[in-house]
């Protein structure tokens, strides 16, 4: 049997038929719900009851309608919740992060939450919309976890994301000095040492740019744990208002197009569509997109993010520090389709970031093979070994070609291997050629 977060309801009395149902449909699903169906501005003093069950509820669900905007009431229990939320000692209850759901019943946008995963029961019939709404007030094991530690100095507040990036770590923040708003990913950290770069002269499958193998010493990082997605990309161009530089390019499908998933066929991937998948990799970005991205992600944090170097993207990507080999894939050294977005088990398009659990790499990170290609900062030099004096400029050389990592959604599994390099121009980009898996790196 499921779990599921303790419900508190918000919502206008004149909107108590319609609330009373989903709160019955919802408690029918075993979840412990409490609503309040008096109205207490007739005299009914309930505001100790109605402090008591925030704060022993981790969901709070908000009605949203016309009447509900403009009620005190309502405004007054949102605001005793978001406090509850955003208070370190309280942010957790019997280990279980709380939540906010908004529930749009009417034509009315839930503004005061924009970026908050919310559910749409607009003209939806109340079944269906239950079920989508216990399915978002489901636990999983991520939901039951130990407390963070204190919050970092007081120089910047949280704000809400989409819901499918925050059960996989993503945070967004508002900084107080700037005003500007960001997406903070997960990191997997990398310690330093020595890894095996490369293939083997004995594998078949690899070009003669991965040869030959060779151990090479790689300072410690962190990297994130997938790759950067259309939302946190969205946060930065909101941030740059104006510079059609930044923005990724357009594609249009041929309507003939077999090699790709059959919605996509005779449609233009434009950003706008790029958008209705935001926990998706972001694609079609140039080199200069790739580093402007982080740039400005270290700039706005004033933590040290960059892209990845080839050495640093590949090992975290293969070296199993405990067993000191590296992987032919992340996984280990058998392909096995269902770990991966490629084209012989993939849906012939990217895939929401987190959907390959099982392909995660010995350190953490996930996506490493396939779904989208990763820009590193590396100049590709054909020959073997990696030499960073040679290899990384600081982004200094504008026009030679830059090495990419991962393969993607439209490859096959040769090029998922972890030591398989690409490369192209830094103007250069494609349907699967993503943002890099942004690294902090250790003293850098």
């Amino acid at each position: 049997m499921p779990t599921y977060h303790r419900v508190f309801i918000s919502h206008a009395h004149t909107d108590n038929t319609i609330c009373k149902q989903y709160a019955d449909a919802l408690r029918a699903k075993g979840i412990d719900v409490w609503i309040d169906l008096t109205n207490a501005q007739q005299g009914h003093d309930l505001s100790e009851e109605i402090a008591r069950e925030l704060r022993e509820r981790t969901a709070f669900v908000l009605m949203v309608t016309t009447a509900s905007n403009e009620s005190h009431w309502v405004r007054q229990e949102r605001s005793a919740f978001n406090k509850l939320m955003n208070t370190h000692a309280t942010h957790f209850l019997n280990g279980v992060e709380r939540m906010i759901l908004p529930v749009r019943l009417n034509d009315e946008v839930p503004t005061l939450f924009d970026g908050i995963f919310w559910v749409d029961a607009f003209n939806q019939p109340i079944a269906p919309t239950v079920d989508r709404i216990a399915t978002a007030l489901m636990l999983s094991p991520v939901d039951r976890r130990d407390p963070p530690p204190p919050p970092p100095p007081n120089d910047r507040d949280e704000i809400g994301i989409p819901e499918s990036l925050y059960r996989l770590g993503y945070r967004g923040w508002r900084m107080r000095r700037t005003g500007i708003s960001y997406i903070e990913p997960p990191t997997c950290p990398v310690a330093a040492g020595m890894f095996v770069m490369g293939s083997a002269e004995s594998d078949a499958q690899a070009s003669s740019d991965e040869k030959p193998q060779y151990r090479i010493p790689v300072a410690a990082y962190a990297i994130g744990k997938y790759p950067v997605t259309v939302e946190e990309y969205r946060y930065f161009l909101r941030a740059n208002p104006g510079k059609q530089d930044l923005l990724p390019s357009s594609y249009t499908f041929p309507k003939d197009a077999e090699w790709c998933a059959p919605e996509w066929r005779g449609k233009e991937l434009s950003w706008a569509a790029q958008q209705t998948r935001p926990d998706h990799p972001v694609v079609c970005l140039t080199w200069f997109n790739a580093t402007a991205y982080a740039a400005w992600l270290a700039h706005t944090t004033g933590q040290p993010w960059r892209l990845p170097t080839e050495a640093e993207w590949e090992k975290a990507a293969r070296w199993d520090e405990t067993k000191q080999v590296s992987r032919i894939y992340p996984w280990g050294d058998t392909w096995d389709k269902t770990r991966a977005n490629t084209y012989d088990g993939g849906p012939k398009r990217t895939t929401a970031v987190g959907n390959y659990p099982t392909g995660a790499s010995p350190y953490g990170a996930q996506d490493m093979a396939g779904n989208v290609w990763e820009w590193t900062s590396s100049l590709y030099k054909e020959h073997y070994p990696y030499d960073p004096s040679a290899s990384e400029d600081d982004g200094k050389n504008r026009t030679d070609v830059r090495v990419l990592r991962g393969g993607s959604w439209g490859y096959d599994p040769r090029i998922a291997r972890a030591a398989c390099r690409s490369w192209d121009g830094p103007g250069g980009w494609g349907l699967s050629t993503g943002a890099p898996v942004c690294l902090r790196a250790a003293g850098t």
